[in-house]
């Protein structure tokens, strides 16, 4: 009888022990399986992210002509162009540069653009470019810089950086603190100028 008592105490024991190990293990296959749904919402989430960053249209060796009243007024020709959505705006982004021409009202051009890097926002119709940006117009004259903006709306262009201006006659004019200007080149303002300009002395 004693002995009977004791085998039915290391049964209960044992059951007791199973019955922890089992509520271990349910509990250890709770917490896995609520880590493996996080890991799935995160995973989900990255998924919807890299969704929202792919572009709306893209396309790469593309010639993109804008006109207007059947005119062109500007012509685009990049390697690589993508639509894109960055904080709730429309871009069209040039990632590896672009080349621009600007048309007057004969089709002829007035000014071309090279950048190594663009983007457009639709919002405002203001564009970036920046890495070695150079504009030259009809006349010759060039500017160099390393940022531009360029608003279309406006007809200007300007920037906050270092910008050299080089004129038909060799002149050149430096702007250390950034320019601005009607697109053409026709009336550029500089902020702190230096520059070789050559005269004739009578």
């Amino acid at each position: 009888m004693k002995y009977k008592l004791q085998y039915i105490s290391e049964t209960f024991f044992l059951v007791s022990i199973i019955r922890y190990s089992l509520s271990i293990l349910v509990l250890l296959l709770f917490v896995l399986v609520l880590l493996s749904c996080r890991n799935d919402m995160n995973t989900i989430r990255e998924l919807s992210d890299d969704w929202d960053r792919l572009p709306e249209m893209s396309g790469e060796d593309l010639i993109l002509a804008y006109s207007d009243s059947a005119l062109i007024k500007y012509k685009i020709i990049t390697s690589e162009y993508s639509k894109v959505t960055r904080d709730d705006a429309k871009i069209d982004e040039f990632p590896r540069g672009m080349y621009v021409e600007l048309y007057d009202k004969d089709e002829k051009i007035e000014v071309t653009i090279k950048s190594n890097y663009a983007h457009r926002r639709n919002i405002d119709n203001i564009w970036e470019a920046r890495d070695k940006v150079v504009v030259v117009n009809q006349d010759g004259t060039k500017l160099e810089t390393e940022l531009l903006f360029w608003d279309m709306a406006g007809k200007r262009i300007y920037s906050p950086q270092y910008s050299r201006l080089t004129m038909k006659e060799k002149n050149i004019v430096e702007g250390h603190n950034g320019f601005e200007s009607d697109q053409n080149l026709q009336h550029p303002v500089f902020g702190k100028v230096t520059g070789q300009i050559e005269y004739k002395v009578e």
